[in-house]
């Protein structure tokens, strides 16, 4: 990519995890796309995803078409997660329970085969849009932000697979197993930055020198905003309680987004669009939740997110000139 001008707007989309539910930031991000008539990769300078949000962010960079991936999760989306129901019932909650006890709720090869037909043998450095991947090197309880070489600042992992990589990132602790690259076992980005929108910043700012006040960032989420268990909840409440219906993963989700959307819009103000859908109570949604019902949902409240951007705010974070932007083929460190 080439380095933009020090007069322009500097660009990032973040795009947080959420399993399942990415399929809302896939939809919103497909209607994006279609309405620009080109790969919307090709209008931001950094993208950065968690979790889920970090496979959209190696799609985006690649420019795989967004309506692909709002494609996969509806055919493949029952094979890498679950066709059943959030669980109803004592019994069928323990039992829920009972799948990760011994080992990952899912073996994560369904998801590693679509990959392959998307990324092949690619590595990170052969990524025409600079990315930023946060995941966590569980062998030594350390964070970890897998970069393409965009500046030499961020060199280090240009050799590293993007499979490897997204499979990292997507690795929920006792939802997938860990991901092996190198020497290191890597899981879920999520566990530090469910929403990455700081990482990157820090990125931009850090690394690639880039002035704050030159940043203009498009943050999305994963339906998540406002979530509150379906069930009242108790002071006493142990294992069963919390991880009910996904209860303490999504609290996770919800209050990490909300309060790094807070300090972004301290730090970016009016530069700063964030885009989600409040949480639908009692529409049994859930992480790895695939179903039918939950498929219409999330597709629903993606297209309508993407229908609500309006001309005006539409043009001031998506309409960069297309044809000041050249595939990246080596790092700039004039960046």
């Amino acid at each position: 990519m080439g380095a933009p001008s020090k007069n322009d707007a500097f660009r990032i989309l973040a795009l947080s995890g959420g399993g399942y539910l990415g399929l809302y930031t896939a939809v919103v991000l497909a209607q994006i796309e279609q309405r620009l008539g080109e790969p919307l990769g090709r209008r931001f300078d950094l993208i950065a995803g968690t979790s889920v949000g970090g496979l959209l962010a190696m799609a985006l960079a690649f420019e795989v078409p967004m309506a692909e991936i709002v494609d996969l999760f509806r055919r493949r989306g029952k094979d890498v997660f679950s066709s059943r129901h959030l669980p109803s019932g004592a019994v069928t909650r323990l039992i829920d329970l009972s799948r990760s006890v011994m080992g990952p709720k899912y073996n994560g090869s369904a998801l590693r085969g679509e990959l392959l037909k998307h990324f092949g043998d690619r590595t990170l450095g052969q990524a025409p849009h600079a990315v930023v991947i946060p995941a966590v090197d569980v062998s030594r309880s350390v964070t970890k932000v897998f970069k393409t070489p965009h500046v030499a600042a961020s060199r280090g992992d240009e050799n590293v697979k993007v499979i490897d990589v997204t499979m990292a990132t997507c690795a929920a602790p006792a939802y997938f197993p860990s991901v092996l690259i190198g020497d290191h076992l890597y899981a879920d980005g999520g566990l530090f930055a469910v929403a990455p929108d700081q990482v990157a910043m820090h990125e931009a700012e850090h690394f690639m020198k880039i002035h704050p006040d030159r940043i203009r960032m498009v943050s999305v989420g994963t339906a998540t905003a406002g979530y509150q268990p379906n069930e009242a909840v108790d002071a006493q409440a142990g294992a069963v309680g919390w991880l009910t219906d996904g209860r303490l993963i999504l609290t996770l989700i919800s209050v990490q987004q909300q309060h790094v959307q807070a300090i972004m819009e301290d730090r970016l103000a009016a530069r700063y669009l964030r885009l989600d859908a409040q949480w639908p109570a009692d529409a049994g949604l859930g992480i790895d939740v695939a179903t039918t019902e939950a498929t219409a949902m999330l597709e629903q409240l993606g297209a309508a997110t993407a229908a609500n951007i309006d001309d005006k705010t539409f043009k001031a974070f998506f309409r960069t000139s297309a044809a000041a932007k050249s595939t990246r083929t080596e790092p700039n460190p004039e960046v």
